[in-house]
Formats: C-alpha cells, structure tokens, sequence
C-alpha cells in the first residue's frame, strides 16, 4: 500500500515524538530511582540499609524495618540549627540581593551614564568565570575585612549576582517605553517609577531572582565551609557532608535523612513557583 506524502510526514512526526518520549522517560527514570532509594533508605536501619541494594532488588524502594531514627538522630545534632541557618541566609539573600539586581538592572536597562555597556559586559563576564577561580581572591578579602565566621561573610559576597542583574535587565528593557515616560512627564522621580510601575509589573523576574538566589544560597558547599566553618553558623550541605561519618563508620540511615530533607526543600520550592520561574525566564531573554 502506497503512502501519500502527507501521511508519510505524519508518521515520521509520530517516530520522533515515540523516540522522544522514550528519551525523557528513561531520563526521568534514570533521575528518580536512585532519588527514591535514598529516601527509602532513610527509614530502615543502619544494618538493612544495603541488604536489597548489593544485589540491587526492588524490594531496597520498600524498607524492611520502617523506622525514624535516622532524623532522631540527625536533628540530636543540630541538623535543625543548619536547616534554620540556611533558611535564614537565604531570606536574607533574597531579599537584598533582589534589590540590588533589581536595580542595577533598571540602571542598565532604562538609564544612561558613562562606561555603561563596559559595566555590563563586566556583569555578564562575570558569571561565565568558573567560581573556582575567584575562590581565593574572595577569601582573601573576606578575611581582611574581618568577616571571617561571620553572617556578613556569607550574605554579601552573594548579592550581586551576575545572572540576577542580567535577568533583569533584560526584562526591564523589554517593558515598554510609554509606561516609563508617562510618570516621568508627571513629575515621578526615577525611585518612584521603578518602585510602583516596573515592580508591580516584574512578578516573573522577581520570583525567578529569589529561586536563583535561595537555591544558590541553599546548594551551596564550599564557601560556608571555607569562611565560616564553625557550628553556629553550619549550613545544611555542610552540616550532610559531615553528620554521616562518626569515628570513621558511615551512619547511612543519618546519611541519607539528612540528604533526604536537603533535597526536599528546593523541590518544594520550585513546584508552586515553576511556571513563574519559567516565565520569567523566558521574558528575560536567557531562552536559548
């Protein structure tokens, strides 16, 4: 039986969607099973926790012993102080370092002043360096400054965030002129256009600045390690790299809890915010 071009087209359209499909499938199986694991793994005993999984059985998704001293464990010491820490941290961040790229890319989007596209090329160089190379200039001015264990240590060197500045500077220019310019005829300063007719019209790229700057805050490992090590200020990736290991014996049941709730709260955070993430994303002009 001889096809028409038409069909033709329409199968090969439905190959691609099949084998696409296929793709995100087993992507998205290959991401949830070992998740689903550790969380399982997280409510059995230290003693069963590799029972099922060496060799690996579907019965390792199901504990044998439900039990919940893991997070007995975990918050005993002080894990709850590293969730409250970070929590705080980010907050903090968010809020400041919402205003300082807000308006900075206001600046770059709607005003004129001298080096202005030297300045910006500066802000989008700056998140194309690895971090790891401005790792121990950073350190060293940090500590000069005497910020060494302390809040100011880690919140400000988070502020200006180069993707931050440069999300909203995209989407400001994007905003169209004649809302800037009626105010402005008015007799509205620069400070009170921005505050009541571009804020209240960024709810796109004001949420999707705070998902950027929490997560960055709540990922982060290295930097908390490095400037303020001490246990008042323990942060919650800190606090899982070393609440598992006690006198050389691997806690895994304390392991993987803890794990289990860092990873919780980032998903719980994109879930209700992700179609405004996206669309803020996307009204930037970062889509690809």
């Amino acid at each position: 039986m001889k096809l028409d071009a038409a069909t033709r087209a329409r199968l090969r359209k439905a190959r691609r969607q099949i084998l696409l499909y296929a793709l995100l499938i087993g992507l998205a199986i290959a991401v949830i099973l070992p998740i689903s694991w550790i969380i399982a793994s997280s409510f059995t005993t230290r003693e069963t926790v590799w029972k099922n999984a060496l060799p690996f059985s579907w019965r390792a998704f199901f504990p044998e012993e439900f039990t919940l001293d893991g997070y007995r464990a975990i918050f005993e010491k002080d894990f709850g102080t590293a969730l409250l820490n970070t929590f705080f941290l980010g907050a903090v961040t968010v809020v400041l370092g919402i205003a300082v790229g807000a308006m900075s890319g206001f600046a770059f989007a709607r005003l004129n002043f001298r080096w202005k596209n030297f300045l910006f090329a500066l802000v989008v160089f700056s998140f194309m360096i690895p971090g790891d190379l401005t790792i121990i200039p950073s350190f060293v001015l940090v500590r000069d400054l005497g910020w060494l264990n302390t809040w100011h240590g880690l919140i400000v060197p988070g502020l200006a965030n180069g993707i931050v500045i440069f999300l909203f500077r995209q989407f400001f220019a994007e905003i169209p002129q004649d809302l800037i310019d009626a105010p402005r005829v008015d007799g509205a300063t620069w400070l009170q256009v921005f505050i009541r007719i571009i804020l209240p019209v960024s709810k796109p790229a004001l949420i999707s600045a705070g998902v950027i700057l929490f997560l960055g805050q709540w990922n982060n490992f290295f930097w908390p390690l490095l400037v303020a090590p001490v246990p008042e200020l323990r942060v919650v990736q800190v606090a899982v790299s070393i609440i598992g290991i006690e006198q050389n014996v691997n806690l895994w049941e304390q392991m993987f809890a803890s794990s289990t709730l860092a990873m919780l709260v980032p998903v719980l955070l994109i879930l209700p915010f992700q179609r405004y993430y996206v669309g803020g994303i996307l009204g930037s002009g970062l889509k690809g």
